[in-house]
């Protein structure tokens, strides 16, 4: 309703009405409706007789409010908005006015006098009150804890218990007021903000139930700049996710897939899924998720068995190395996800791929149970909220126990876990209000691998057990104060003992073992042909995360200005026993590789210290709105050390609304995520090489010596590993209520984490002495001879790097077609255009030995890639019946086009490393063109024989699949949901065109599931 112009227009309309021509108030009226398009109601007895002055000539470009408010003031009358166009005049009341629907009131609610003759620094308005009730649109209940904002101040409240909120101190102007609530459907609500006068806006908000004409059961887009995804309360019950990464399936590009509680669960945003590679690692690495404002952490998870030999795996299930384990975290106490997919704001930090925020379930609500099975697994969950009086706040307190096992037939391999938590929500005060959320939460994760009866002679036993304790504790302090309109602080510590085990007996020749810790020659002592090895990991991973900003914001003419400034610590550390077993029945190596136990108590704690601030403007260009996100963020790990690396991550996100409900949006961003303890600070590589083996059937006559070769595997040179991010795309809101967006995306990541064994610092010499035996007197060990010759070995072992070059593309669409009344369905589809090009920067280096010759030279190859790509979409046709209070879904995938080819593989090397002496370091001669054309496969030490299919792409015919879930409410109290995927059983078998001679059965299994939950 109000024009922004800039404060010297305001400010000259205010002043210059000295010396003007008074005027009747009747005259006044028409003046300024006819110069803003508004009418006015009055009685002729309240305006007869007075005469006002102002400048005339400067009505049109001031706000009509603010020239009423001045005009007014000379007469002891005021006025009510009663519409967007019109308005009363009134008499001024000396009591406190009574809050009706839009009324508009001084701020301070008393009558304001200002002078005809003011000076110019006279007139300063108050800021405006925004004050309101929100309630349920059924029932017209009020709704406690809805949060009521307005982002482009910044501004924030919630409700109490009778619905009320207050959002003081706001600039004039026009903004957009964001409202939600407990499991409700967004509402937002454009308003104009006077200075100095209140206004009384109560809002209505549509709970999100099935009884709702347009439930929403899926992920929607989020209208923030970030590009982000909203999944509720609704869609994750309707979904059945037994845990929290199954509600990614909902993203657009993201394909279906069957719950697995057996193996990690790795999160993937924008990236074309591969299982245990390098790039799936960095993705799950590089994804922050936050509850309830605190962010998770895996950075100080050592569970690997060796770093050396096998980088950050264990024969247990383990996510060293990665991020958070997503089936660890149940979403039956979710209230909602917002996952993070575009350029973050600066408050987020630690992350490369993208966050997925949590919040949990805080309200009063009735106690309700859910018990769900399916031919995995069996869950059940209960969860209820209090309320603990007035102005005491509400808690929320629940209990989660799900066993799953990958194979019902053999009941060997189970996962089974138990979470409870607690969440505590409080508003103190009445004016400067606090608002606090305090959660403290319990997890037990149970991954176990019994001997399997087919190989019981191997007793093979897998487990894996973490037992994590969290504290955390958020709040938002309304201050008021010009440079501190709020304070938002975050508090939390988590602590987990985590115990891996594997077990296995090893048969195989009698060998001699060494337990040396240092570079020596030593006699040792014989492992026996067949003996059974345990191997402990105890892990007690420590982090504390401490984070404080401060918001408030700016009015520079018409241009309003939001910033956020603020700063977060944070520590990783682990203080388990570490890896313990036997030394002399080591973990059985193919190689001279040698295991050693392993404390993590002495490995450094890492520190993480990062400050940002950040600027929202928003402004109006050519009567269209402009909103532009600028920040930059500062990270420094291991900050005031020798080894402190920093990185500036400058994000900036910008909209435009090119036309009416047509906006376009760009951006640009650098993330970046530290390393984590495992890669900062790896074990060491231990080599046991035989220099005499004689052994005899008397213990006496034997004689083993071993020469260890220990070598630090930390790498100085790690850097940070960096993402920058590009997007364009545009948001389109048509025929009223559908919706286009669509965005394409350049993210690159360069010097991802990695372990991996050819990297040149990671390859040694070593010179070994050999002895010979020159007598052997019965019943005494032998007399070795003095001619001593030596051989020299190749050392290698995996060792961090940043190693990985990561490219994502693509191009990913949300289009809502809106509910058709006919048939009472709506349809939404989206998808996405995904690539993914992994590239390893090292060269690749092979050592290739030739039978009965000595090892001479390591063949050195280009640096190789891999490059997937898949163009998926997913229509979901929603069938909502609300009198019967019964929703059905259709999900159609289809996978238009999947194909994945390797890149830069050769037979041919580059160049080769010169096998030298010991103290020589490890260096590459390149070949000369001619040189490497005139390899051939009779350079058996060189050329590697590649198969066929390296050369050639793999790609799939378009595959189709059905999925199928419903939901239906007996009563307010009584809930069940069952769902199919692959409900038709489509599982096509199509041969591979890398390999022409194997067969795949595309697409997942026929799986189904149920639940039923009731409230009490």
């Amino acid at each position: 309703m109000c024009n922004v112009v800039s404060p010297s227009a305001q400010l000259k309309a205010q002043t210059e009405t000295s010396g003007a021509k008074p005027i009747s108030l009747k005259k006044a009226l028409e003046i300024i409706g006819n110069a803003h398009n508004i009418k006015f109601a009055y009685e002729r007895s309240l305006v007869n007789g007075i005469e006002v002055t102002y400048n005339w000539a400067a009505v049109k470009a001031a706000q009509p409010e603010l020239v009423l408010q001045q005009v007014l003031s000379q007469t002891g009358l005021s006025f009510v908005a009663i519409s967007k166009n019109y308005f009363t005049i009134v008499r001024k009341q000396e009591n406190k006015p009574q809050a009706v629907q839009g009324a508009i009131v001084p701020a301070n609610n008393a009558p304001r006098t200002i002078s005809a003759n003011a000076e110019p620094n006279a007139f300063k308005p108050q800021g405006a009150l925004i004050t309101g009730i929100v309630t349920n649109a059924s029932n017209n209940k009020p709704i406690e804890a809805a949060s009521v904002s307005i982002p482009e101040l910044g501004a924030f409240s919630v409700t109490d218990n009778k619905g009320l909120y207050r959002l003081p101190n706001l600039p004039a102007g026009t903004f957009t007021l964001n409202v939600q609530g407990v499991n409700t459907v967004p509402l937002e609500k454009k308003v104009t903000t006077i200075a100095g006068i209140s206004q009384v806006v109560h809002l209505k908000v549509e709970e999100n139930v099935l009884s709702l004409k347009e439930v929403q059961v899926v992920g929607v887009e989020s209208k923030s700049l970030s590009r982000a995804t909203l999944i509720g309360r609704t869609a994750i019950e309707h979904m059945q996710a037994t845990n929290l990464g199954e509600v990614l399936q909902l993203l657009p590009g993201a394909v279906a897939f069957n719950p697995s509680f057996t193996n990690v669960n790795m999160t993937s945003i924008r990236q074309y899924e591969s299982n245990n590679s390098e790039a799936s690692y960095a993705s799950s690495l590089g994804t922050s998720v936050v509850i309830n404002g605190a962010p998770l952490s895996n950075n100080a998870n050592l569970q690997a068995a060796n770093t050396a030999t096998g980088g950050v795996m264990a024969n247990f299930s383990t996510a060293s190395g990665m991020g958070i384990d997503m089936r660890q975290l149940s979403a039956d106490n979710v209230e909602s996800v917002e996952v993070i997919r575009g350029i973050p704001s600066v408050e987020y930090g630690d992350l490369t791929a993208g966050a997925i925020i949590v919040k949990t379930k805080a309200s009063k609500e009735p106690a309700q149970f859910k018990a769900r099975i399916n031919p995995k697994l069996t869950q059940f969950w209960l969860g209820k909220g209090f309320g603990l009086g007035k102005d005491k706040g509400a808690l929320f307190a629940d209990i989660d126990f799900t066993k799953a096992y990958d194979d019902q037939i053999k009941a060997n391999d189970a996962y089974e876990r138990v979470t409870s938590s607690l969440q505590y929500t409080r508003t103190f005060g009445k004016t400067k209000q606090l608002f606090t959320n305090t959660t403290f939460a319990f997890a037990m994760n149970l991954d176990e691998n019994k001997v399997d009866p087919d190989y019981e002679i191997d007793q093979v036993v897998r487990k894996m057990q973490d037992y994590s304790f969290r504290f955390s504790t958020t709040g938002k302090w309304v201050l008021g104060k010009q440079l501190a309109r709020s304070l938002n602080y975050t508090l939390s510590a988590s602590y987990a003992h985590q115990k891996g085990f594997q077990q296995q007996y090893y048969t195989s020749d009698i060998s001699p073992v060494s337990t040396a810790r240092e570079n020596t020659t030593v006699e040792v002592d014989y492992l026996a042909s067949r003996y059974l090895n345990q191997l402990w990991i105890d892990g007690k991973p420590l982090n504390i995360f401490a984070k404080l900003n401060d918001n408030f914001y700016v009015k520079t003419g018409a241009i309003t200005h939001s910033f956020i400034v603020g700063g977060d610590w944070k520590l990783d550390a682990n203080y388990g026993a570490g890896k313990t077993f036997d030394e002399k029945l080591p973990p059985r190596t193919t190689d001279n590789a040698g295991f050693r136990t392993r404390a993590f108590k002495e490995i450094p704690a890492l520190n993480q210290l990062g400050l940002y601030a950040e600027d929202r403007i928003s402004a109006k260009i050519a009567n269209r709105s402009l909103i532009v996100q600028l920040g930059l963020r500062y990270d420094n790990i291991q900050p005031f050390s020798n080894n402190s690396k920093y990185v500036l991550a400058p994000r900036i996100n910008a909209s435009y609304e090119l036309f009416e409900n047509f906006a376009v949006r760009g951006g640009y961003g650098i993330t970046a995520k530290a390393p984590t303890l495992l890669y900062l600070y790896p074990e060491n590589a231990y080599f046991d090489y035989v220099s005499l083996n004689y052994y005899k059937d008397n213990p006496a006559e034997r004689l083993a010596i071993m020469t260890t070769k220990v070598y630090n595997t930390e790498n100085k040179d790690l850097k940070i590993a960096k993402t920058s991010k590009n997007e364009l795309g545009f948001d389109w809101t048509f025929a009223k209520k559908k919706r286009l967006a669509v965005t394409a995306y350049y993210e690159q990541t360069r010097n991802g984490y990695e372990m991996n064994d050819y990297n040149i610092n990671a390859y040694h010499f070593a010179s070994i002495p050999k002895y010979t035996v020159e007598s052997a007197p019965a019943g005494q060990k032998p007399v070795l001879s003095s001619n001593v010759t030596y051989a020299t070995e190749v050392a290698n072992y995996k060792m961090a790097s940043n190693n990985r070059d990561i490219l994502n593309k693509g191009i990913e669409f949300d289009l809502d077609m809106g509910r058709f009344n006919e048939i009472r369905t709506s349809f939404i589809l989206n998808g996405a255009l995904i690539s993914t090009r992994s590239s390893s920067i090292d060269p690749f280096i092979m050592a290739q030995r030739v039978a009965g010759q000595p090892l001479t030279r390591l063949g050195v190859f280009a640096p190789r890639a891999k490059e997937s790509q898949r163009f998926a979409t997913t229509l979901r046709a929603i069938h909502n019946i609300p009198d019967l209070r019964f929703v059905i879904t259709l999900a159609a995938q289809t996978i238009w086009m999947d194909k994945d080819k390797y890149l830069n593989y050769s037979s041919i090397p580059i160049g080769y490393i010169p096998v030298t002496s010991e103290n020589q370091n490890a260096e590459v001669v390149y070949f000369t063109k001619e040189q490497r054309d005139a390899i051939t496969s009779a350079d058996r030490d060189l050329y590697l024989s590649l198969n066929e299919g390296y050369y050639r792409e793999e790609s799939w015919k378009p595959l189709w699949l059905f999925n199928i879930k419903l939901t239906k409410e007996f009563s307010k109290n009584m809930m069940f949901s069952f769902y199919a995927n692959n409900v038709i059983n489509h599982r096509p078998l199509q041969a591979s065109k890398r390999y022409p001679t194997e067969f795949t059965k595309r697409n997942i299994d026929l799986f189904f599931g149920a639940e039923v939950s009731v409230k009490f």
